[in-house]
C-alpha cells in the first residue's frame, strides 16, 4: 500500500513554486550495478576531452592535460574549483574559478596545448555553477553563491579574457550546491541538499518558478540525499553525495520520466560529476570524485535508453528594439507595421500602451508620437484606403473604456498618424481585434469580447468621414485575443487564449463554422495571442505567440496548415539587446524595409525588458535570420 504525501519544502525562497503530492517509495527492486575504475589523475575535477586526452585539476592541483594512463601533455600554473562543461565551434572547453575568484575559460588548442583566459574576479563567494548553451543562442553560466542566490551572466569570450555581463539574479533553496542545464529544452536542475532535485526555466527571460524533479525518502526515490548533476543526451543523471547511488531521469519539454537506478562499485562516494565530450554510440563516460579517497574514478553509463524525447526551439537574436513604453508594469500590447510606398527605411511601427494610448516609431526603435487615447488594446494597419474620398491609410484598435472601435488616419505618403473616431460596439468588454481588406477592397474590423464573442464591421468612406456597419457575429467557447488573416484566402484566424487555435471564411457571407489548426499544450503553450501572416507572392506562414513558453509556432496558412517550426526572440550580446518573453502581440511584413530587414520585419512585444531592467517595449527581428535559421 502506497501512502499518499503532499509535500511542500519550508526553505522556498521568492518566485513561484509548483506543488508536488508524492508517493512513499516502496520499490525494492536492486538498483543496477556499475564497475567503477580509479584514474591515475590528480585534481577534484577531470573529464575526458577525446580517446587519448583527459582534462583535471584542482584547488590543490594544476590544471594538466593527460593521457588516461598519466602521461602529462601539457600543464598550466592554474589551481581552481568547479567544472562547467561546454563545446561550441571551437571545440570543448570548460569554466572554472581560480583560487582567487576569477572565472577561468580552459581550451586544448593546437599540439595538446592548454589556453586559459581569465576574467574579473566575482566577488561573492561560490558554491557551484553550470553552462548553458541555448540552441543559436550566447553562452550563459549560473553562479551559485553562499547567500542563497543564482546569477545569471552571459559570457563573452574576448582574445585574451572573458567577461561576464549580468542577466537577472534569483533566489535559490538553502544548500544549493549543484545545477546542470538541459539546453535543448532550456532547463535548470539545481540539487538542494537533504531535500531533492528542482526545475527551473533557464532562459535569462523567462518568469522565476519551480517544480519538483526528485525528492529525497518517504516523498521521492532519492535514498538519501541530493548532490551532483549531469545531463547525458535527454537523461537528467542525479547522484546522491556522499553515496554511490545515481538515478537517470528522462526529460521532456515539460516534465522528467523515471529511468534507472545504479550503484557504483567499489564503496565510491560521490562528490562530484562531469560527463565526456567523447561521442559513444551505446554509452557514456562519467568521471566521479571519491570522497572516501579524494580521487577520480570512471565509469560507463548505458545510454540506450535515451531517445529523441525533445525538440529544441532555435534561438533568434533580436536587432533592434523600440523605446520602452511610459507606464509602468503590464503596458505595451500590441505593434502593426506601416510600409512608407515611397522610402521603406521609413516606414513605422505602430504599438499600443494599454495604459496611455497608441505609439508610433521608426525602424530605428525611436518614438516619434505618443497619443493620448486612452486604453487601446490591439491595434491592426491597412494601406490604400481613402477618407472623405481622398487617399488614404487606416489603424484600428480595440478601445477598452468605451468598448469601441477607435480609428486613426495614416498620411499614406508620410507615416503621420492622427485620431480620426470611434465606432461604438455592441460588445460590453472589447479585447483583441485584428482588419480585413476584402473582396472589392472591402475594409472590416474584427473585435471581440473577453467572454468570446466577436463581431466583424464594415468600415466606409463618405464625405463625413469612417462609419461603421456591424455585418456579422460568432463566438468562440471562452477568451479569445488574438487574430488575422489571409487576404488572399480569405481566411480569418483567431486564436481562443488556453484552448485553441481557429481558421474560418473572412467574408461576411462566409459560414461561422470553425476548424482547428492546433490545440494547446502541444507545439502551442497557453495563452495563444498575437498573430499575423507572412505573405510573399508563393508563401503564406501564419506566425502566433506562443505566450507559455516565450516562443513564435509558424504553420503554412493554406489548408492543411502544416507547422513550419518555432524559435524565440534572443538576446543580442553583440547589440546589447534582450529577448523577448510573455509576448502578447505581434507583427509582421515580408515586405523590404532596407539593409537590415531585405525580407521584412517581425516585430514582437517584450513582456519583461531587461538589459538594462526597463518599462515594457517591442522588440525587432530580420525575417531574414527566421528564414535561414528555420530552413523556410
Amino acid at each position: 500500500m502506497k501512502k499518499l504525501h503532499t509535500f511542500i519544502t519550508a526553505a522556498m525562497i521568492g518566485g513561484s513554486l509548483s506543488l508536488v503530492s508524492g508517493c512513499e517509495n516502496e520499490n525494492t527492486a536492486l538498483p543496477l550495478s556499475l564497475k567503477s575504475e580509479a584514474l591515475p589523475l590528480s585534481g577534484e575535477h577531470g573529464v575526458q576531452l577525446s580517446e587519448s586526452n583527459w582534462l583535471h585539476y584542482g584547488p590543490e592541483s594544476t590544471v594538466t592535460l593527460s593521457s588516461k594512463s598519466g602521461d602529462i601533455l601539457d600543464r598550466k600554473p592554474f589551481h581552481g574549483e568547479y567544472m562547467a562543461q561546454g563545446h561550441d565551434k571551437q571545440g570543448a572547453f570548460v569554466l572554472a574559478i581560480d583560487q582567487t575568484g576569477k572565472p577561468t575559460l580552459i581550451r586544448v588548442g593546437k599540439a595538446d596545448s592548454l589556453t586559459i583566459k581569465q576574467g574579473e574576479k566575482v566577488e561573492t563567494p561560490l558554491e557551484g555553477m553550470c553552462l548553458y548553451q541555448p540552441k543559436g543562442g550566447n553562452t550563459q553560466a549560473f553562479l551559485m553563491d553562499e547567500t542563497g542566490m543564482a546569477h545569471q551572466v552571459l559570457i563573452k569570450e574576448n582574445a585574451s579574457s572573458i567577461t561576464f555581463d549580468a542577466l537577472r539574479s534569483f533566489p535559490l533553496p538553502p544548500g544549493a550546491e549543484y545545477c546542470s542545464v538541459h539546453n535543448d529544452t532550456d532547463q535548470l536542475f539545481v540539487s538542494e541538499e537533504r531535500i531533492g532535485v528542482w526545475r527551473y526555466s533557464a532562459r535569462a527571460e523567462s518568469e522565476v518558478s519551480r517544480s519538483v524533479v526528485e525528492l529525497v525518502a518517504p516523498y521521492g526515490a532519492l535514498e538519501e540525499n541530493a548532490g551532483p548533476l549531469s545531463i547525458v543526451g535527454d537523461t537528467l543523471v542525479i547522484a546522491e553525495v556522499g553515496t554511490a547511488n545515481l538515478h537517470t531521469k528522462l526529460i521532456t519539454e515539460d516534465k522528467t520520466l523515471d529511468g534507472e537506478r545504479y550503484q557504483l562499485s567499489g564503496n565510491v562516494k560521490i562528490e562530484n560529476l562531469s560527463v565526456s565530450f567523447l561521442d559513444q554510440p551505446n554509452e557514456k563516460n562519467l568521471i566521479a570524485l571519491d570522497d572516501e579517497t579524494s580521487g577520480l574514478v570512471s565509469f560507463n553509463l548505458p545510454i540506450s535508453q535515451v531517445t529523441a524525447a525533445t525538440s529544441s526551439i532555435t534561438n533568434i537574436p533580436a536587432v533592434g528594439e523600440t523605446e520602452p513604453v511610459a507606464s509602468r508594469g503590464d503596458a505595451a500590447d500590441d505593434p502593426a507595421i506601416w510600409v512608407n510606398p515611397n522610402q521603406a527605411e521609413n516606414s513605422r511601427i505602430l504599438g499600443t500602451n494599454k495604459k496611455r494610448g497608441l505609439y508610433v516609431y521608426d525602424l530605428s526603435g525611436a518614438q516619434l508620437q505618443e497619443l493620448l487615447v486612452d486604453r487601446v488594446n490591439n491595434v491592426d494597419v491597412r494601406q490604400g484606403f481613402t477618407l472623405k474620398g481622398q487617399a488614404a491609410d487606416i489603424a484600428a484598435a480595440s478601445q477598452r473604456d468605451r468598448s469601441a472601435i477607435a480609428l486613426f488616419h495614416i498620411h499614406p505618403d508620410t507615416g503621420l498618424v492622427t485620431t480620426a473616431n470611434e465606432i461604438s460596439t455592441g460588445l460590453s468588454d472589447v479585447y483583441g481585434m485584428c482588419m480585413y481588406q476584402g473582396k472589392e477592397d472591402r475594409m472590416y474590423v474584427y473585435i471581440n469580447d473577453e467572454d468570446g464573442r466577436y463581431e466583424q464591421w464594415e468600415i466606409t468612406d463618405s464625405s463625413q468621414g469612417w462609419d461603421g456597419t456591424l455585418v456579422r457575429s460568432f463566438a468562440v467557447s471562452s477568451q479569445p485575443e488574438g487574430c488575422t488573416t489571409d487576404e488572399k484566402q480569405h481566411r480569418l484566424f483567431v486564436g481562443e487564449e488556453n484552448k485553441a487555435l481557429w481558421t474560418l471564411g473572412a467574408e461576411p457571407v462566409d459560414s461561422t463554422s470553425m476548424e482547428m489548426i492546433a490545440e494547446t499544450g502541444g507545439m502551442l503553450k497557453a495563452d495563444i495571442e498575437g498573430m499575423e501572416v507572412y505573405q510573399t507572392d508563393n508563401k503564406s506562414i501564419l506566425v502566433v505567440s506562443s505566450q507559455g513558453n516565450d516562443s513564435y509556432v509558424l504553420f503554412e496558412a493554406n489548408a492543411p496548415y502544416t507547422y513550419l517550426g518555432r524559435f524565440r526572440v534572443d538576446l543580442n550580446a553583440q547589440l546589447g539587446i534582450d529577448g523577448a518573453s510573455e509576448t502578447d502581440g505581434l507583427s509582421v511584413t515580408s515586405a523590404n524595409l532596407g539593409p537590415d530587414y531585405p525580407k521584412g520585419m517581425l516585430v514582437v512585444q517584450d513582456g519583461r525588458n531587461l538589459l538594462p531592467m526597463e518599462t515594457q517595449n517591442f522588440k525587432l527581428v530580420s525575417w531574414e535570420t527566421i528564414e535561414q535559421a528555420l530552413n523556410l
